[in-house]
């Protein structure tokens, strides 16, 4: 029984007419052995579809090679075109062509209409055989349009189409031919029914490198894996698609064979040793296997092992039974046990809304199937269901499973530390004389450093606040706040306080010198929880006061030397350092939102105590349908393809992030064309937050990157209509120093449901973040503390940089696991380096403004100035009719102005965004840079460049950017500047013209009668006609302000 096709879909042929009409035409067709032939037209236009069994081919390789790639060579398709004159019903060769098998498509949704040449011998030699001597009489007699791919299992449709091509005789037969070829061949994806806009008819998307160049122009599809540099004209907006949903869901079903293995009973030994070591073997077809465990020396043994295997919709299965195989392992050979066979037809189907079938007992048969073993037997349940199936998620290995992740809570742990008592100091001159090395001068400073995990911070130096011959006391006025942050459960690591004294004489020589006096260790299990009814006061941190504790002796071995410095003193000089405390207060603070993401990409907002959440305000859907083309693009401008060549090394799987939880798909093994098809929900509490969907590849190959980034796709919920499914393929796009990069296409399913308008309405009203942000805000020194004391990297200071370490941290831990990488590239951890000089955002940021401020300021200003020189006199003297209609009704000013406001927001409704946000390459500015900038962006910091010459320029381009900002911001300055000087008397005489025309007018506006004439005369002036004004010179107001003294002069 063949496992693979070859099929050939017949389009159509061009030929040079023939003055003869009647005329038919036929193609036959020849492979592997084997020869077929197209039905008789008059018009040449087939549109049929033939297969072609691959067993022949495959009988000389390894049987373990199922891939049609690798079989034998010398297997190409030959097509032959006939013509038939009805008149002498004779019959003649048109023309042959001949396809490689490498340009066989591995798959019907890669596969493309491609015209060939149809060759014709010029001696009239009618035989088919082509020979590369006889090339120079060949000729080419017109062109031949064939689809051609492999099918790797048994295709229904396909089968249809054929049985029906040959049996059809009448026009509804054909009818439903054609039905079913535009259901399958019409478009790329036959799975979602949608033909590109872009394309042409009878051209499709295809890897054929034979294609000529007018085809190549129209084959614009996104999942071409031919190249992957971006061009200026590439579309990567979300394109629309039409996927079949289930209903109630946002993903397509995807039928599933369920096989659940639990546990055998009564298993006769059959080993020779006396032992046995069961297990069991699932198959469904040739491909489609399943092995659980091998339990050692065990005759009633337990797997409750799952297996699932796909079921394609429209195909034919694998198999039409199933064989559940209980085996012996050994190390020679594996014996066989028993066995049960299921066929397909009688397996139940499950009801989307009944429950999974319970396991039976199944007694086990011999290897010929027909008796049974005795009292063995096998439990096992076996049916048909879809993804939605809770046991879909037990049956992949890990780690290879879907998996949901709970987002672990951040929580604010204060440190406030007081004061500190029983410092043991001397005398400066006793210190410089080496009176004793665990003594204290005078004149050091105390401070105290703490830490949790890797975040470590220290308080300012202390005030001394009382000192006696031997021991002193050391207070922080107000308190020194230190900010940690603890994930729940709080099991990580105990909170270390150390209290250090920096000395600036040691041993008579002038030096700094750190030394830990005092250590302090509390377990986060026993800090307390900030209560929930503390934040209803203003000062919630203040209802726990703080408590004093011991601190331990960090030099528990030098008590010899402190009982000599007690003899020499003759106090308590030289006590022991455990008699030092500490006052300070502790508390796990649960009313702030410590966000793992940078600003402006949170998918949350609540605080970290459950008790203070909101309820939720809607649901958000998300389908993962499916990715298409990926690839994974290697450092040094090289992409791993996921074409022919390379799909076999790709594992590629999803990640998605929102809210409270993350979720991850299961890894689809060999494929760059994966088909996904999971959906997950999330409570919404805010639509103001971000959904992040990742894609990666579980590369096996090198351990430093197991779980390299494809893509990934961000979706602000705020831009999406409510229930409405947002169904779209999203380019995943990287950024890198050659320019950007395509990786592939991810589709996705969206819908975003809001059951309550006033919970939507009063979200709007609420502050976007929890109220202790404002109550007791972060200050900017707790916001950006360094993850080493010392460090000179301020991008990984940020506090939601260490909320992304310690999220990583916990995810990590469960199976299985979410690496760093993938964490780190979902929480937009190199988004750091947006705080870094970057050339390309400078400009993009910069228009971005102008953007902003073209429509608000210049674009009045520039219709104003057309309208005062009179440019279109209509519309000038509409204006003027206004400006006395405003004059007269004045009330009416204000709302008809929001009421303008109003239509233009209305008006505005009908070019409404119709499909998600998505990134915009020439918003960005990544096509107007210089290959050196975007260098310089990847560039670290401090910087890793070694070329001096190339720092020295960048240095410089930087310094005459500088330059220019440093002039425009000095412009502004003197111009705001001499508008302040009106009223400074740095200039008297200005001062007082400027004095004097405002007692003028306050005259004016206080004694005239029609005081809307104040209003009146000046607006008719600015917008007198050109001829009454003098052109050679500026305005007065203008002569008058460039005049005016500024600041500059105080500048050295």
């Amino acid at each position: 029984m063949a496992t693979s096709y070859l099929v050939v879909h017949v389009v159509d042929a061009n030929f040079p007419s023939s003055s003869n009409s009647n005329t038919s035409y036929y193609v036959e067709l020849r492979f592997n052995g084997q020869s077929a032939r197209t039905e008789t037209k008059e018009d040449a236009v087939w549109n049929q579809t033939i297969r072609f069994h691959m067993r022949d081919e495959q009988q000389g390789d390894d049987d373990g090679d199922d891939h049609p790639s690798a079989s034998g060579g010398g297997l190409d398709l030959e097509a032959a075109v006939y013509s038939i004159d009805e008149t002498s019903s004779s019959e003649s060769l048109l023309g042959k062509a001949v396809v490689d098998k490498k340009d066989f498509d591995s798959h019907s949704s890669k596969a493309g209409l491609f015209p060939h040449d149809l060759l014709k011998i010029l001696s009239g030699d009618d035989d088919p055989v082509l020979t590369r001597s006889r090339e120079d009489k060949l000729v080419v007699n017109g062109k031949l349009t064939l689809k051609v791919f492999h099918s790797a299992a048994d295709d229904k449709a396909l089968f249809e189409i054929e049985d029906d091509n040959r049996a059809r005789q009448t026009e509804d037969g054909g009818d439903k031919v054609n039905k079913i070829f535009k259901y399958l061949f019409s478009s790329k994806d036959h799975r979602y029914g949608e033909e590109d806009k872009n394309k042409t008819s009878g051209v499709d998307v295809g890897n054929n490198t034979t294609a000529s160049s007018s085809n190549n122009e129209n084959n614009n599809n996104s999942s071409s894996t031919s190249s992957t540099a971006l061009q200026h004209d590439d579309d990567i907006s979300p394109r629309r698609i039409e996927p079949r949903f289930e209903d109630g869901k946002v993903v397509e079903r995807m039928q599933f064979l369920f096989v659940v293995v639990v546990k055998a009973r009564g298993l006769p030994d059959v080993d020779a040793y006396g032992r046995l070591d069961p297990f069991v073997e699932v198959n469904f077809g040739a491909y489609n296997k399943g092995i659980t465990k091998c339990l050692k020396r065990d005759d009633n043994p337990e797997w409750n092992k799952t297996f699932a295997f796909s079921l394609k919709s429209g195909k034919a299965p694998p198999s039409s039974f199933v064989d559940v195989v209980v085996k012996d392992g050994d190390l020679v050979r594996d014996e066989f046990v028993g066995k049960l066979y299921f066929y397909l037809k009688d397996i139940p189907t499950r009801h989307p809304d009944h429950d999974e079938p319970e396991p039976t007992w199944h007694p086990l048969l011999d290897e010929r199937g027909k008796a049974t073993l005795g009292k063995a037997s096998l439990l096992l349940a076996i049916w048909i269901g879809s993804q939605a199936d809770e046991a879909y998620r037990h049956a992949w290995e890990s780690p290879y499973g879907p998996k949901v992740y709970e987002n672990p809570r951040l929580w604010c742990l204060r440190v406030t530390i007081v004061e500190v008592q029983g410092v043991v100091a001397c005398d400066e001159d006793e210190a410089a004389d080496g009176g004793g090395a665990r003594a204290r001068s005078l004149k050091d400073e105390l401070f105290c450093k703490a830490c949790l995990g890797d975040q470590v911070q220290k308080t300012r130096p202390a005030a001394k606040t009382m000192q006696t011959t031997s021991s002193g006391s050391y207070e922080w006025r107000d308190g020194d706040d230190l900010v940690f942050i603890a994930a729940q459960p709080f099991f990580e690591s105990n909170l270390q306080v150390y209290v250090v004294a920096a000395s600036s004489l040691s041993f008579g020589r002038q030096e700094q010198e750190e030394e830990v006096i005092g250590q302090l260790s509390i377990p986060l299990a026993q800090i307390d929880r900030l209560d929930v009814a503390a934040y209803g006061h203003y000062d919630p941190i203040a209802t726990h006061a703080p408590q004093w504790f011991d601190l331990k002796n960090p030099h528990p071995h030098s008590s010899d030397a402190a009982a000599s410095v007690v003899d020499h003193q003759g106090g308590f000089f030289g006590a022991n350092l455990s008699h030092m405390r500490i006052r300070l207060r502790t508390l796990l603070d649960g009313g702030y939102h410590i966000g793992h993401d940078p600003q402006g990409y949170l998918d949350d907002t609540r605080p970290a105590e459950r008790q203070l959440w909101e309820p939720p305000i809607g649901r958000l859907h998300l389908g993962i349908l499916r990715a298409t083309g990926l690839r994974r693009h290697i450092e040094g401008g090289d992409t791993r393809s996921g074409g022919r060549s390379s799909a076999a090394q790709l594992k590629p799987y999803c990640v998605a992030k929102y809210g409270d939880k993350w979720v991850r798909t299961r890894t689809i093994i060999e494929s760059s064309d994966p088909v996904f098809n999971e959906q997950y929900t999330w409570d919404v509490y805010d639509i103001a937050t971000v959904l992040n969907v990742g894609v990666f590849d579980h590369c096996t190959v090198r351990a430093s990157s197991a779980h390299h980034r494809i893509g990934k796709v961000r979706i602000r919920l705020s831009t999406l209509e409510t229930d409405r499914v947002y169904a779209h393929a999203y380019s995943l796009v990287t950024l890198s120093p050659s320019g950007p990069i395509k990786t592939g296409e991810l589709h996705l399913a969206l819908k975003i449901s809001l059951p309550s308008i006033a919970n939507m309405l009063r979200m709007y009203v609420r502050p976007t973040l929890p109220r202790m942000h404002y109550v007791q805000p972060l200050n900017e020194e707790q916001e950006d503390f360094f993850a080493t004391v010392g460090s000179s990297d301020d991008t990984n200071g940020k506090l939601w940089s260490h909320a992304a370490n310690i999220l990583a941290l916990r995810l990590d831990r469960i199976e299985p696991p979410l690496s760093k990488e993938v964490v780190a590239y979902m929480c937009n951890v190199e988004s750091c380096n947006n705080n870094s000089f970057s050339m390309r955002r400078s400009k993009a940021n910069f228009l971005r403004l102008i953007a902003v401020l073209f429509p608000v300021i210049f674009a009045p200003l520039r219709w104003f100035d057309g309208v005062r020189s009179w440019r279109n006199p209509l519309v000038t003297l509409l204006i003027h009719a206004i400006l006395v209609l405003a004059l007269w009704f004045r009330q009416l000013v204000l709302p008809l102005v929001l009421v303008y406001i109003a239509l233009v927001g209305v008006w505005n409704y009908r070019y409404r965004p119709r499909r998600p946000t998505y990134i915009d390459l020439c918003f960005s500015h990544v096509y107007m840079v210089q290959p050196d900038e975007l260098d310089e962006e990847f560039d670290t910091y401090p910087t890793s460049q070694r070329d001096d010459g190339l720092v020295r320029l960048r240095y410089d381009r930087l310094r005459s950017i500088a330059g220019r900002v440093q002039t425009v911001v000095g412009d502004m300055a003197s111009q705001f500047e001499r508008i302040q000087s009106l009223l400074s008397w740095r200039d008297p005489i200005a001062t007082a013209i400027f004095m004097l025309l405002l007692l003028i007018a306050a005259a004016m506006a206080y004694f005239l009668p029609y005081k809307k004439l104040l209003l009146a005369v000046p607006g008719f002036y600015i917008m007198r006609h050109p001829r009454l004004r003098t052109r050679t010179k500026p305005s007065i107001f203008l002569c008058f302000l460039r005049r005016l003294p500024a600041k500059d002069m105080l500048l050295m």
